[in-house]
């Protein structure tokens, strides 16, 4: 039982070759149903981990991983469906890579996560909020998407600024490798 977080992390991951075909495909509505599927997935293996104790090494790096990439498959192929926003797509992706490089470098000198923060899963909700009403309504006025893509890349920003002293903390733990001299 305890693995099913994992099993949920996993699908999200699963998903995204789905999603990216149908937004290559331009059934919008498919692929915010997935995204839907998604971010309701998310908050499950959240909720199940943190409830009942499942919460796992394996899993503080896959949940967010599997959110990474399917934030990054959201940017990129919105950035492609509707061109006049790559930009803003563009500035979202960039973030999510950023946090997931800092994320590996950690992960890669065996500190130990904690796992999300309010702001991170705030700006996640928001993402998925955003991305979802972007491809569920294609005809929504050019300020709203405006708006939305906007509100969300404030807060991932803010969460970015959030995360850094974090990181800060966690990079003064890291131990350095000991060079052994040969004589």
């Amino acid at each position: 039982m305890r693995h099913i977080p994992n099993i949920l992390s996993s699908f999200r991951i699963v998903l995204i070759p789905f999603f990216v075909l149908k937004v290559i495909q331009g059934n919008m509505f498919a692929a915010a149903l997935l995204l839907i599927l998604s971010a309701l997935t998310d908050m499950l293996d959240g909720f199940l981990a943190r409830r009942f104790g499942w919460v796992t090494n394996v899993g503080k790096v896959l949940d967010p991983v599997a959110d990474k990439l399917t934030q990054i498959s959201v940017c990129v192929l919105f950035a492609i469906h509707l061109a006049e926003f790559w930009f803003l797509f563009a500035i979202l992706a960039l973030k999510e890579l950023t946090i997931m490089l800092f994320s590996a470098y950690l992960v890669k000198n065996r500190v130990q996560l904690e796992g999300a923060r309010w702001f991170g899963k705030l700006t996640t909700a928001l993402f998925y909020t955003s991305m979802i009403l972007i491809a569920l309504f294609p005809a929504l006025p050019v300020w709203v998407v405006y708006t939305l893509l906007i509100s969300t890349i404030i807060c991932a920003i803010g969460a970015t600024l959030m995360y850094i002293p974090e990181f800060i903390q966690h990079k003064k733990r890291i131990k350095p490798e000991i060079e052994l001299e040969i004589e």
